[in-house]
């Protein structure tokens, strides 16, 4: 396979030194999910990084909590995993890779998710290690102003295509700024803020999800018989 099938994007301009440190990786043989996973981590343990709602440093709910959404999915079909309204977790998305390995399940929240990631070795941080200066006086003047945020994004997203030909992508949000407790976003959800399948391709992020949703109604509408099949394939997500 040539080097031109490699292949490292990511959501926002904050994310360029994350897609060079994944081409590196990927130039160098690592598996897509290991980059993908590595390099998000990065990402949502840097406070700095917080301020564009990601992990660490991300802005807290409206009791000042700091709740994580993540999730992780691979090209081959049913390989998914997630969690949401995460607290006291840094690095969430590595949390998500655990969900997709050694959970039955797809998607675990809240005390849930928070209680599957500490029996598997993962140190809950108190909530003020969550918060950076920034976020924590964002959050003093929303409650004494009502002052909402002003600009920054809501996610990150990450893809990468190694160089066997696996395509990986992950995501991770803190979420609205000051939302109510226990909110979870499109981020986490399959199809709505992710989606991967080796035979086509992967995306993050939900304006390619409008796109595509109306490319498989034009599909069906012309295909009818692929009903079932497309049907099939998309349940086997727990």
């Amino acid at each position: 396979m040539h080097l031109s099938q490699m292949a490292a994007v990511g959501t926002w301009s904050f994310s360029r030194p994350a897609v060079e440190r994944m081409r590196c990786m990927l130039l160098a043989g690592q598996n897509a999910t290991d980059v993908v996973e590595t390099v998000m981590a990065e990402v949502e343990d840097d406070a700095d990084t917080g301020r564009h709602i990601v992990g660490r440093g991300g802005y807290p709910n409206f009791k000042g909590v700091v709740e994580c959404d993540a999730a992780i999915m691979e090209g081959v079909p049913g390989r998914f995993g997630a969690v949401a309204a995460l607290r006291g977790i840094a690095q969430p998305c590595r949390v998500a890779r655990k969900v997709m390995e050694k959970s039955p399940h797809s998607l675990l929240v809240g005390d849930g998710a928070e209680a599957f990631a500490q029996d598997l070795g993962f140190t809950s941080e108190a909530n003020d290690n969550m918060l950076s200066h920034h976020t924590a006086t964002a959050y003093q003047e929303f409650l004494e102003k009502n002052q909402p945020v002003s600009g920054g994004h809501d996610t990150i997203g990450l893809i990468a295509l190694d160089l066997s030909g696996n395509i990986t992508v992950g995501v991770s949000t803190s979420g609205a700024p000051f939302k109510s407790p226990g909110r979870v976003g499109d981020s986490p959800l399959p199809g709505c803020g992710l989606y991967a399948d080796h035979t086509v391709g992967a995306a993050a992020g939900r304006v390619l999800f409008i796109y595509l949703f109306i490319y498989l109604l034009l599909l069906l509408t012309l295909q009818p018989e692929l009903v079932p099949q497309m049907y099939r394939f998309f349940i086997r997500l727990d």
